[in-house]
């Protein structure tokens, strides 16, 4: 089961990243390749956590979704793109 590494781009304190696009890029390549196939990154503005479970990670559309529904929609979207091409 792969884990999702959530990962923080630092902001200022106008609420404007500290990073180029460019850089925020090379960082999430970056802990992409190291970690390898069994893990799933995602960057945005909020901390650097391990995910798993049923813990609640994100909330879309006032809905709170967990590990296992965010891999289960990852998964999905993986054979979509297979199809789609």
């Amino acid at each position: 089961m792969k884990k999702i590494i959530h990962s923080k781009v630092q902001m200022n304190e106008n609420g404007n990243s500290i990073m180029t696009q460019e850089m925020i890029q090379n960082t999430h390549d970056y802990i992409q390749e190291t970690l390898g196939d069994d893990y799933v990154v995602i960057t945005t503005p909020t901390e650097l956590n391990i995910i798993d479970g049923d813990t609640k990670i994100i909330t879309i559309d006032c809905k709170d979704y967990s590990y296992n529904e965010l891999i289960d929609i990852i998964n999905k979207a993986g054979s979509c793109d297979g199809l789609c091409k």
